[in-house]
């Protein structure tokens, strides 16, 4: 492999790793956050943190994550796409916050949250949750079906790695589906949990993916077509 060749192997797999680490620190950082800056113990949504002290945390953990998957370039134009677009997605999450819900223990202290008589800054509302919508799909659509197909045949732990993408895929699948059934059945709970395990196994496929879990040395005729290698430029 030439050293061009390297660098680019190299970036590309920092890239995957930087969007998977910071997926995956997100939750536990804005949970234990606000407990230790608000007292609060939970909150109805990983989105529903922007209403305490950790919205910077959350607002830009998910921006980084949108650009960094604007920067994602492979040599499949379709999965170009669909990344510019879920990272699209991914910071209008970020800007455009989810109707304002402030924790039991928030209201406790502060009455007047919500009202008139309290200024609440935040960003335009009515978009978060096609945002959020649109980059779970599209997220899913990756994982699934997409990066277990760019895996090089030839490289040792290509069949681990194909069933960690769908492992992953079928962990969110089933995240998403516990959200629906809260949503119709049970009006009012919390989501915290079923979107944490969505956004955990989304960043462990992005771990995999740039091999900060299961990884292995490419071997030099896999170098163009290489999951790994599809950064190759000439």
């Amino acid at each position: 492999m030439h050293s061009t060749d390297h660098d680019c192997v190299a970036s590309y797999r920092t890239l995957s790793r930087l969007i998977g680490w910071a997926g995956l620190l997100m939750p536990a950082v804005v949970r234990v956050g606000a407990l230790l800056a608000d007292g609060v113990g939970a909150t109805d949504s990983l989105s529903a943190y922007y209403y305490t002290s950790m919205r910077d945390i959350f607002v830009s953990t998910t921006v980084l994550t949108g650009v960094l998957l604007l920067c994602y370039r492979t040599a499949h134009v379709q999965d170009t796409v669909v990344a510019t677009l879920a990272g699209l997605a991914a910071i209008g999450l970020a800007l455009f916050p989810m109707d304002p819900v402030y924790a039991a223990e928030l209201l406790a202290r502060y009455p007047d949250l919500g009202t008139d008589r309290h200024y609440a800054a935040g960003g335009a509302l009515g978009y978060h949750l096609a945002c959020a919508v649109a980059f779970a799909g599209l997220s899913f659509y990756l994982v699934f079906f997409r990066f277990g197909a760019v895996v090089c045949d030839d490289r040792p732990r290509a069949a681990a790695r194909r069933l960690a993408y769908r492992l992953c895929g079928a962990m969110m699948l089933l995240s998403f589906a516990a959200i629906a059934v809260l949503t119709v059945f049970d009006h009012g709970a919390s989501y915290f949990w079923p979107e944490t395990c969505a956004v955990s196994a989304l960043a462990v496929a992005w771990l995999v993916k740039g091999e900060a879990l299961l990884k292995e040395a490419v071997p030099a005729a896999c170098v163009p077509a290489a999951e790994d290698a599809t950064l190759h430029l000439h």
